[in-house]
């Protein structure tokens, strides 16, 4: 009954700097800090939580596992680590409460 849109994470071993190998490690962690929340949308109104990690991993554990993102481990960029953290979170509680609706 009509179109459907996937949004799919596409992570890129050298693009984002991490060893092809470690790919499912890199999805694993996108979702359990829920940078890269899985859910569906049905008709544009039931949202539907299709993954909620058991515990919510901190944003430095997706942030790790790439190289492009070495200088935000680097010390000094905590506050720019926590900026990125309300973020996710802000967008996670969005997320639930679209659910929960």
């Amino acid at each position: 009954k009509g179109a459907c849109f996937l949004n799919i994470l596409a992570p890129c071993p050298r693009g984002w700097r991490y060893d092809a190998e470690n790919i499912m490690d890199i999805c694993k962690a996108a979702a359990d800090t829920c940078f890269w929340p899985m859910y569906e949308v049905e008709n544009g109104e039931k949202w539907t939580l299709s993954y909620e990690p058991k515990k919510k991993l901190p944003i430095e554990d997706f942030l790790k596992l790439q190289g492009r993102f070495r200088h935000l481990l680097q010390p000094g960029k905590e506050e720019q680590v926590a900026q990125f953290q309300a973020e996710v979170d802000r967008r996670w509680e969005t997320l639930l409460k679209k659910c929960s609706l």
